[in-house]
C-alpha cells in the first residue's frame, strides 16, 4: 500500500503496529521514538500476559484473547522471540464464587482448591499464561520490523503539526507522552518498581488481590527463564522514576511470604517506571486532514504485553479502510 505510515512510540505498542502494518502490506513505514529498546517503558515491564490496570473491559477482553493466541503463535513459530509459559495463581483475601472476567481468554484455566491457597487468602485462579521477556521479545520485534523495511528514527516530536503531511498515516503509540503530545487529559502515570532475582528453579508466578480497593502496594513474582521479577506498587499519579530503595524490602518480604525461596535469592537489580494509564484505552481514527489521519493507540496502563496484539490488528483495521 502507498501511504506512508508514521509510528510515534517504538514500545511493545509501537513495535507490534509496525509489524502488523507491514503483514498488512504497508511498504513505507517508520517508527519515530526518543527512546528505542532497551530504554523504553516496556523494557522495564515483566513481560506477563495478564490484564491489568486497564479500561474498558468489554474492550480489553477480546484485544486480551487475539494477543493470547498470537503470543501462541509465535511461541511456536520463532523460539526465539522469548515466550515462555507459566503457572499463573492470583489470589483473593475473600471466596471468589464467579470466574475470572478474562477467564475465556486462555486455553487452561480453572479456580483453586482451598488446599492450593496461602493462609490469609480465601480464593483464587489458577492460569497457564505466555511472558513474552521484554529483553529478548522487544529486540525480536525490533529486529523483524527492520528485516522487512521499516526504518527507525530517533526523534523528539513535540507536537502533530510537525508530522501532518502528505498522503499519510500517523498511528500514535506514545503512551504516557500524549499527556503532553495532545494535552489528553485522561492520561496519567502509575508508577511500578520491581526488584529483579535470579530464578532458581521457580515455575510459577503470582499476584495477590489486596483487601484495599485502591492500595498503591502491587504483590506479584513473575517467574521469567533466567530470573524472576518482584512487585512491587501501583501509585496513581506518581511521577517519580527513580529507584526508592525504601520499597525494597518491602516487596521482597511480600513476595517471600508467598513464595520463601525468593527470601535468599540473589538480587540482580531494580527497576521502576511509569505505566502508562488512562480513564480508559484510547484506539480510535481522527482525520487531521484531507490525506492524513491519526490513529491513537495509547493508555494501556499495565496490560501492555496482554493487548498488543490485538489493538495491532484493531490499527491495521482502521489503516485499511483509509
Amino acid at each position: 500500500m502507498n501511504k506512508e505510515v508514521i509510528i510515534l512510540g517504538a514500545g511493545i505498542s509501537g513495535l507490534s503496529c509496525g509489524l502488523e502494518l507491514q503483514s498488512a502490506g504497508f511498504r513505507n513505514v517508520r517508527i519515530l521514538a526518543k527512546d528505542f529498546p532497551p530504554n523504553t517503558t516496556s523494557d522495564v515491564a515483566g513481560g506477563l500476559w495478564f490484564p491489568y490496570k486497564a479500561e474498558p473491559i468489554s474492550r480489553i477482553l477480546g484485544w486480551s484473547k487475539r494477543t493470547f493466541e498470537r503470543l501462541m503463535q509465535l511461541r511456536e513459530q520463532f523460539p526465539e522471540a522469548g515466550i515462555t509459559m507459566t503457572d499463573f495463581y492470583q489470589f483473593f483475601p475473600k471466596t471468589r464464587t464467579e470466574s475470572a472476567w478474562w477467564a475465556s481468554a486462555v486455553e487452561e484455566y480453572r479456580p483453586l482448591d482451598k488446599e492450593e491457597l496461602p493462609e490469609g487468602f480465601q480464593g483464587g485462579y489458577f492460569a497457564r499464561v505466555p511472558i513474552a521477556e521484554p529483553h529478548i521479545h522487544l529486540p525480536f520485534l525490533m529486529e523483524r520490523f527492520q528485516a522487512q523495511g521499516g526504518v527507525l528514527e530517533e526523534r523528539v516530536v513535540a507536537s502533530m503539526e510537525e508530522i501532518v503531511a502528505g498522503n499519510r498515516i500517523i498511528v500514535n503509540c506514545t503512551g504516557l507522552g500524549a499527556k503532553q503530545l495532545l494535552g489528553d487529559t485522561e492520561v496519567f502515570p502509575i508508577r511500578g518498581q520491581i526488584v529483579r532475582v535470579r530464578n532458581n528453579g521457580i515455575k510459577r508466578s503470582i499476584t495477590c488481590e489486596t483487601a484495599e480497593e485502591h492500595s498503591e502496594y502491587a504483590t506479584y513474582t513473575i517467574a521469567r527463564s533466567e530470573d524472576v521479577i518482584l512487585g512491587g506498587v501501583a501509585m496513581t499519579n506518581n511521577w517519580e522514576t527513580g529507584v526508592d530503595i525504601g520499597l525494597v524490602d518491602g516487596i521482597i518480604d511480600r513476595c517471600s511470604a508467598l513464595e520463601p525461596a525468593l527470601k535468599s535469592a540473589e538480587i540482580l537489580g531494580h527497576k521502576a517506571g511509569l505505566r502508562p494509564g488512562r480513564t480508559t484505552v484510547r484506539l480510535e481514527l481522527e482525520r487531521l486532514s484531507p490525506t492524513c489521519a491519526v490513529i491513537h493507540n495509547y493508555g494501556h496502563g499495565g496490560s501492555g504485553y496482554t493487548v498488543n496484539w490485538g489493538c495491532a490488528e484493531e490499527v491495521c483495521s482502521l489503516a485499511k479502510d483509509l
